[in-house]
């Protein structure tokens, strides 16, 4: 039963974390300017992986879009296409 209780957990968390990486936070508030990040949507860059940014109005903003779903890459120091 235990078993049973930890799988329907590892998949519960599993679908959740696809669910995450969908996500436009175009528009939506922030607290970091300058801070940037990557998302995918499919109302965004005809679904394909986008850049955003933290801007100074502390309101997400579109920066670039990539050319697949999962060509962008954010680290520490900003975000880029690959």
């Amino acid at each position: 039963m235990k078993f049973i209780s930890l799988t329907s957990m590892i998949v519960s968390v599993a679908v959740m974390a696809g669910v995450a990486t969908a996500y436009n936070p175009i528009g939506q508030s922030c607290s970091t300017p300058g801070g940037y990040g990557c998302s995918q949507d499919a109302a965004v860059n005809g679904g394909n992986a986008f850049i955003y940014e933290c801007a100074s109005t502390d309101q997400f903003v579109y920066v670039a879009g990539c050319a697949c779903s999962t060509c962008c890459v954010a680290t520490t120091g900003g975000a880029y296409c690959t």
